[in-house]
């Protein structure tokens, strides 16, 4: 059975909790849109949120720590080479929402796990895939197909190695997730296994000599929207003419078979 584990970040940070909820709604609804029924949804936060859709797969838990501070993290002489102060601590935070939802879903009898970011959609093939995978026992996969989409645009951009920019990408067999201990470790590398999603797979195969395998098919759909740090603007301007010209003819029209698949539909507003 196949854990998709959200992680909500705290109302205090959010740049619009409305408009963050409307995009965890859509993020629910196309997680639950599963071929089969072979699945549970943790959604792991510090402010409930308040979505109107509701699934008997749903499972919601309270993050009851506080947050850390980047001079908290035992590994931050380390870690401040890659992020900012903010950024860490962030990303901590989402990390150890992370670890606690894979806890539940051990519990829940998951024996897979999926970290999606609460803005994500994924395929509705994931689910059948997992259950129905011919290799006995597989440590995992890694998507590396992917789309970047912005609201409203009638295409999306295809992308071969989306893992790189995205961390809705990894499905790793559950015994091969270590949860630490919430109260007690404050190291970042801890808690990063889904969150550094760039370096999962490499993490998987040193510490286990496990591979992940390849999803043959397009897995999640990376929104690109104002909540979050990047735009389809910004993913092509400076580039030269023939780059843009590439970039789109890697494009796909959105149709209803699409919209289907990943549960994208145009937010009924913005707020």
């Amino acid at each position: 059975m196949l854990g998709f584990i959200v992680p909500i970040k705290p109302k205090e940070y959010s740049k619009n909790w409305a408009f963050d909820n409307l995009l965890l709604e859509r993020t629910a609804r196309s997680i639950c849109n599963q071929e089969n029924d072979d699945f549970k949804l943790i959604i792991v936060y510090t402010d409930k949120p308040e979505i109107n859709f509701t699934h008997r797969n749903i499972h919601y838990i309270h993050f009851p720590f506080s947050m850390i501070k980047h001079y908290e993290l035992t590994d931050w002489h380390e870690r401040k080479k890659w992020h900012s102060a903010e950024v860490a601590e962030r990303m901590m935070d989402k990390g150890r929402k992370i670890a606690l939802g894979c806890k539940k879903a051990k519990e829940l009898n998951c024996n897979y796990l999926m970290g999606v970011d609460s803005d994500d959609l994924v395929s509705s093939k994931l689910g059948t895939f997992v259950t129905n995978y011919s290799v006995a026992n597989c440590p995992g996969w890694r998507i590396n197909l992917g789309y970047l989409y912005e609201d409203n645009a009638f295409f999306a951009i295809k992308n071969d190695r989306i893992w790189f920019i995205n961390g809705s990408t990894h499905i790793i067999r559950a015994d091969l997730v270590h949860v630490p201990d919430l109260e007690n470790d404050y190291a970042f590398h801890s808690f990063s296994l889904f969150e550094n999603h760039a370096w999962t797979y490499e993490e998987i195969l040193n510490s286990y000599n496990e591979t992940l395998q390849p999803i043959p098919f397009y897995g999640v759909i990376y929104l690109v929207h104002k909540n979050n740090y990047s735009t389809i603007n910004k993913f092509v301007s400076g580039m030269p003419v023939r780059l843009v010209v590439k970039k789109f003819l890697k494009g796909k029209i959105v149709g209803q078979k699409m919209r289907q698949e990943f549960g994208l539909y145009k937010l009924e507003r913005e707020v």
